[in-house]
């Protein structure tokens, strides 16, 4: 239970590290955002108030900023004023988008926990599936390619891997595109205008960059959980078991998988878990999907800092949760690292 703690101790003073140092490198024009947010709210109400020349409602104006400034403390140091915002993120407080809206989830709302809610879905959908898609038929790959090292499977994974990494996923999206949407018109391109609120039609427009993105990832992923299972294959435990005449079944089932799951557990969650925060930037727009990746890009381009500096946040505490329910199961796949 003790290490349990600490592990939630470290969590805590990481997250809250990361996101000082992202509040104090944002503070500034957070303040100035929330400064000149109220200064427009305040100018639209004195022009109901009548019997005013020009300089007194400028007057007006000025006084009521100056109160809201000092109220909400931005006129502190900017390491004050980073205590604020961090505060604030833990808190998942609201935060306003300087230009961005959500589109159907609380139609025309500036709360960045808004916007970027109705995104996750789409991401969870799009890059969820595709990762479960390739996992399902990388670890079948892997196990056999280990079995037989050199073999023509094992030779074309490694080729496959190469071909993976090497070659422009977006160049290759766009062949797809070209072929699969325009000369063939199998699926919807993304030029395509679709209600992102109908079931069918999202699925019919995700199909093309669901296989994709499982095409180029299972190479890859089926190379490395190949090398921790070929690893895997070749220690003392795994040799001894089979000279006492253990099935190969159990020793592939009890022995191989059960000491190479750590490393490809982690493969799994990470490829899981951050594809739904981060998406991936360049593939979302490539197919114009409606997702993460897309959000990263909208705000980067609308320099929107509270929707980026709230997207970092978010990105964070999931990366961590992660590492920790990581540290959890590893416990449970391997007692050693318990005792250690």
């Amino acid at each position: 239970m003790r290490w349990l703690i600490v592990k939630v101790i470290n969590l805590l003073i990481v997250l809250i590290a990361v996101t000082y140092i992202v509040a104090a490198i944002t503070s500034g024009p957070m303040a100035q955002l929330e400064i000149d947010r109220q200064r427009h709210t305040l100018q639209e109400a004195v022009r109901h108030v009548e019997g005013l020349t020009p300089e007194e409602r400028q007057e007006w104006v000025n006084q009521r900023l100056e109160a809201y400034i000092k109220s909400q403390g931005l006129d502190k140091p900017w390491y004050l004023l980073a205590l604020k915002y961090t505060v604030t993120l833990l808190k998942f407080k609201d935060l306003n988008a300087t230009t961005m809206t959500t589109l159907y989830f609380h139609q025309g709302s500036k709360k960045v926990l808004y916007i970027i809610a109705e995104r996750i879905p789409f991401s969870i959908l799009l890059f969820t599936t595709s990762s479960a898609l390739t996992i399902l038929f990388a670890l079948p790959l892997a196990l056999y390619a280990a079995r037989r090292p050199g073999g023509m499977l094992d030779n074309t994974i490694v080729a496959w891997s190469v071909f993976s990494v090497s070659m422009p996923w977006w160049w290759l999206a766009m062949v797809f595109i070209y072929l699969f949407s325009y000369k063939w018109h199998i699926f919807a391109g993304p030029s395509a205008q679709i209600d992102w609120r109908s079931p069918a039609q999202v699925l019919d427009r995700m199909a093309l960059p669901v296989i994709t993105v499982t095409l180029l990832s299972i190479g890859d992923s089926a190379f490395r959980m190949r090398n921790i299972l070929l690893d895997t294959f070749n220690e003392d435990f795994v040799m001894v078991a089979r000279a006492k005449g253990v099935p190969e079944r159990t020793v592939l089932m009890k022995h191989i998988l059960r000491a190479a799951a750590p490393p490809i557990v982690t493969i799994v969650m990470f490829s899981l878990v951050l594809s739904v925060v981060n998406g991936a930037i360049i593939t979302e727009l490539v197919f114009n999907w409606f997702g993460m990746g897309r959000l990263y890009w909208d705000a980067i381009s609308q320099n929107d800092i509270p929707v980026l500096v709230e997207l970092t946040y978010i990105t964070t505490l999931l990366y961590l949760l992660v590492r920790f329910l990581l540290d959890i199961l590893y416990t449970y796949l391997d007692p050693r690292i318990r005792r250690a």
